[in-house]
């Protein structure tokens, strides 16, 4: 409205300088017009006034037809202010009814907003609508429509591509994922999902390439899961088709950097407990901690299952002494001691570990260790206790 103000004054001037000049001068000028037979004569400001009518005049018609013409089109403007205002309060509507779950209510009201200005978001949450509804080919239409606008694209192929992943089509979603531009493809959840495809169709070494450019990208937790998934999968397909001998080969063969990489060296413990080599694995264990414990290494302890655990008790039993108050060391105490026969030490251990902190799996091993005692009351008392663990 601001320019029709401007525009406004600027003929009032005009209008004014035109009636002012004459006066100041004398003298008012004349227009004769002669059309055949017919002759119009008008001053100089009369004209002019005319003709700023006449525009004045034409732009409101032009206007006017524009409107009417758009009624029959079903333009989104058909009264302006007024219909936008109905898709917003629509689009405002169709959340709220999604968040109470009224998928119904919900589906409605997001169809009255598809000619509404929302970049693609009514199209994203009319999809997560169609998805609860358990209507496939509406939800994935209604993700192509929300792709065509830049600020939903990438929530619009990032849906998609888990849509491809729930149906087993890792290689579609893995296309799809690295058709975005290239800003978006440092995208978090870009890189995870790629990652996942990657590694559900086994290519690990590609994965294990990219790892390094998407370290940055990943949090360190998901940076250390990934690192043990890829170490993890390309030990076991070595261990299935060529044996633990060849995996113990091809483990000194990689570089020094991984074989000091801690989730590499989980992964590969885990593959030597797995082909039966404990009394391996309790040396790699040994090996590659001394004064502190790597806490990736205890889910590996307790599993080991060896006669004759002496370095490794030693081993924890020398950690606690340093940290009295660990209930994860007391806990792998046990479970070693509970794999060796010595139920003694277990017991000791376990409960000192449930004293500290409880654990369902040390009250289970407590409530088997009873058992053998054949004392039933304890045994289902530590069952009850440790069953009321989430």
């Amino acid at each position: 409205m601001r320019w029709l103000f401007i525009a406004l004054a600027a003929v009032a001037i005009l209008v004014a300088a035109l009636v002012i000049a004459p006066m100041l001068i004398g003298e008012k000028g004349y227009v004769l017009i002669a059309i055949g037979d017919t002759a119009i004569e008008m001053t100089v400001i009369s004209l002019v006034i005319s003709v700023i009518v006449a525009f004045v005049g034409w732009w409101i018609i032009k206007k006017l037809f524009f409107w009417i013409m758009s009624l029959f089109k079903g333009s989104h403007r058909w009264f302006g202010s007024l219909g936008e205002r109905r898709r917003r309060n629509a689009f405002y509507r169709g959340l709220q009814a999604l968040v109470e779950g009224e998928l119904a209510e919900a589906k409605k009201a997001f169809k009255q907003t598809t000619e509404g200005d929302f970049d693609g978001v009514n199209y994203l949450a009319a999809a997560q609508v169609a998805r609860a509804l358990d209507e496939k080919d509406r939800v994935r239409y209604l993700l192509e429509q929300a792709e065509d606008y830049p600020r939903s694209r990438i929530a619009a192929i990032i849906v998609q591509s888990r849509l491809d992943m729930e149906e087993g089509n890792y290689q579609q979603a893995l296309k799809r994922l690295n058709s975005v531009e290239e800003k978006a493809a440092e995208h978090r959840q870009v890189v995870k999902l790629k990652a996942e495809c990657l590694a559900r169709q086994g290519h690990w070494q590609e994965l294990q390439n990219n790892l390094g450019n998407w370290k940055k990208l990943l949090d360190k937790d998901d940076y250390v899961r990934w690192s043990q998934r890829i170490a993890k999968g390309k030990f076991a397909e070595i261990a299935s088709k060529q044996g633990a001998n060849a995996l113990k080969q091809h483990w000194e063969t990689l570089p020094r950097k991984l074989r000091h990489d801690t989730a590499y060296q989980a992964a590969y413990i885990q593959q030597l407990i797995d082909q039966g080599m404990h009394s391996d694995a309790q040396q790699c264990l040994l090996d590659w901690q001394k004064r502190e414990v790597e806490p990736l290494f205890i889910p590996l302890m307790k599993q080991l299952n060896l006669a004759n655990p002496t370095p490794l008790v030693k081993a924890l039993e020398g950690w606690i002494k340093r940290d009295e108050k660990n209930a994860a060391l007391y806990s792998t105490l046990g479970h070693v001691a509970f794999h060796a026969g010595d139920d003694v030490l277990a017991e000791k251990a376990l409960l000192k570990s449930v004293k500290l902190s409880e654990d369902k799996t040390d009250l289970m091993l407590l409530s088997e260790l009873s058992e053998r005692r054949q004392d039933n009351a304890q045994a289902l008392m530590f069952y009850k206790q440790g069953m009321s663990l989430q």
